[in-house]
């Protein structure tokens, strides 16, 4: 059956150049129902489309919950004696160091991790992967680690 395959170096390692690519395919998924519903879509555009426009709503609500955060943080700060020791950050100011660097973490990550093959799906899985870890920062920022 395999008479007449001959194998080099070269079509070797492109064989496996593709089953790592589609190892790696099948590893990427989202976790999000409203990302995968956009992955899910037929062409690439559509995904592409949808997963921007997901990224954008979600970073509005995120906008949002995080100013909402920043208030109820303020109020808290002026209703609660101060402590003893130096704090060097207020709520309020350690929330934004917080966001700041968690924007350049998410940033990182979906452009230069997940984004970075490249190819007509890069901004698809670029966008979703924007979209989901958004989604998430959302609930966390909703309800604090040290209130779960």
């Amino acid at each position: 059956m395999l008479r007449g395959l001959i194998l080099t170096n070269t079509s070797i390692g492109l064989l496996c150049s593709g089953l790592t690519l589609l190892a790696l395919a099948g590893a990427a998924r989202a976790e999000n129902d409203r990302v995968k519903a956009c992955l899910d879509l037929v062409s690439t555009l559509e995904q592409r489309e949808c997963a921007h426009d997901l990224f954008r709503s979600a970073s509005a609500e995120l906008d949002e919950v995080y100013r909402r955060a920043i208030d109820q943080a303020a109020s808290i700060e002026q209703t609660v004696p101060s402590r003893s020791e130096p704090v060097t950050l207020s709520r309020p100011e350690a929330i934004m160091a917080s966001e700041k660097a968690w924007e350049a973490y998410r940033d990182a990550e979906c452009w230069g991790v997940v984004g970075r093959p490249g190819g007509s799906g890069r901004l698809v899985w670029a966008y979703g992967c924007l979209a989901e870890k958004t989604l998430e920062r959302i609930e966390e920022i909703k309800v604090p680690f040290d209130q779960r």
